[in-house]
């Protein structure tokens, strides 16, 4: 049948419901306040909806389930008090250039081996997330514009692959893309920038492949495998970001192959908390921070990496973590090339390190206060001294430089040679430094670079 331009509303049950093979072409209507979905497609059903709106009911916008496989172009789908569109036991379907927005759960749901096609759709506003694939979703989901979702942009779990290619994912107020609890899939040719946390997580067992995406302007990093996170990051630009490029923690073990990784307003890489992972052939620049950071128990393995232009040193290891480094190049970083605190030992075998500033180094020949060259930014590698007659801190550190001259004929100690800024010169002790001049004021003390905020998201069925 065809049905043009008809006001549904009110239904107790679907507005619209298709089952048994039917084919019915329906556009211009307005499906509207039902008592449960908007329209419903199952039992093979097939169908062109197109140019409808579909707002206001109770369940989804749209059901497709049991293999049927309509096509849904160029409608409204809004404001639903659950989701908008939701494929589920096996369905299909054609879902394109449909505007989702301001529905009360995700604007797609694709859930227990689904496979629809998803193309050019915006995605929007919603008061969840923008997709979510669970229980073995598939589908193929390509050239959407996902953004301003207040959870993630898309969560991708529990056994699913989607293959997602050349989406804009953006603006949103969590993650862009969430991958947990063993959530694979490939993320290829996206831009996904923007968001409130980072651009991509990975976690607990996922293992999804991120290849030539542009990753940027994260407010809390661009990638963070985290718990045991695993996956595949190549060909990858990820920059821009407030903080690390790629954070690795937390037992996590991914694999980073030709990545660009740069112009990041803190670190590259940092590597913590028994973190691992395979970093090779990547290049990683122009950092405000390391271009790879390894701390507290890790030990990854970084391989023809070249790691160069940084603000700060390019390549730093400190509590109690190593690394292997082979055949890397390391070259006009500020603070150094490979900086390493008491008591670290990595396998290093072929690396070319040249061409290094050695600010730290400078600074520390020609007299100056380390806070001098760092500010309260920056961690410079150096030796640590503590103050007893001042009585300091656990958190205070202090530069050669200020324990030689602004406290000359104190009880002072070496603590160890590690990454800090010198308390001294940031004006935070008792007596005034004696190498700076006006110093801007601190909170205290960082050792590690600020730790990444990870996404709880609401899990809704």
């Amino acid at each position: 049948g065809y049905f043009e331009a008809n006001d549904i509303h009110n239904n107790r049950i679907a507005g619209f419901e298709v089952k048994a093979g039917a084919n019915p072409t329906v556009v211009h209507c307005e499906i509207h306040h039902g008592q449960t979905g908007g329209i419903y497609v199952h039992e093979n059903g097939l169908g062109q909806f197109i140019d409808n709106k579909i707002h206001s009911n109770n369940f989804a916008g749209v059901w497709i389930t049991s293999n049927s496989n309509p096509t849904i172009r160029r409608n409204e789908i809004y404001n639903g008090h659950q989701g908008g569109v939701y494929i589920f036991g096996e369905g299909r379907g054609l879902i394109e250039h449909n505007n989702i927005y301001g529905n009360a759960l995700a604007g797609i749901q694709i859930r227990t081996n689904s496979d629809p096609i998803v193309r050019h759709n915006k995605i929007h506003h919603g008061q969840h997330g923008g997709i979510y694939v669970h229980e073995k979703g598939q589908g193929l989901i390509e050239e959407n514009e996902v953004y301003a979702n207040t959870l993630a942009g898309v969560w991708i779990t529990t056994g699913s692959t989607p293959v997602l290619r050349r989406n804009r994912i953006h603006s949103g107020k969590q993650v862009g893309v969430y991958f947990y609890d063993n959530g694979h899939g490939k993320l290829e040719d996206n831009d996904i920038f923007n968001h409130l946390y980072s651009g991509v997580q990975i976690r607990t067992g996922s293992n999804p492949i991120i290849r030539g995406n542009k990753i940027w302007g994260g407010q809390n990093g661009g990638v963070l495998v985290y718990n045991g996170g695993l996956g595949l990051l190549e060909q990858n630009e990820i920059f821009d970001n407030a903080m690390a490029g790629v954070w690795i923690k937390t037992d996590s073990n991914p694999t980073l192959k030709r990545n660009k990784i740069f112009d990041g307003r803190d670190g590259g890489i940092c590597i913590f908390n028994g973190g691992k992972g395979i970093l090779e052939e990547n290049d990683i620049f122009r950092n405000a921070q390391a271009g790879v950071l390894i701390s507290t128990q890790s030990h990854p393995i970084l391989r023809r990496n070249r790691i160069f232009d940084g603000l700060a040193a390019g390549v730093e290891i400190t509590n109690n973590a190593t690394a292997t480094l082979e055949f890397n190049q390391i070259f006009n970083n500020r603070f150094g090339g490979l900086c390493l605190a008491s008591g670290v030992q990595p396998i290093v075998r072929g690396n070319k390190i040249f061409n290094n500033q050695d600010a730290v180094e400078k600074a520390v020949a020609n007299g100056q206060c380390l806070y001098k060259i760092s500010s309260y930014t920056s961690f410079p590698m150096h030796d640590f001294y503590r103050c007893q007659t001042c009585n300091t801190t656990d958190r205070n550190a202090i530069c050669v430089n200020c324990i030689k001259t602004c406290h000359a004929g104190h009880d002072v100690e070496f603590i160890r040679h590690d990454r800090f800024f010198c308390d001294c010169g940031a004006g935070t002790l008792t007596n005034q430094c004696q190498l700076q001049g006006e110093p801007t004021q601190d909170t205290d003390t960082l050792y590690d670079s600020a730790a990444p905020m990870e996404s709880h998201t609401l899990m809704v069925n």
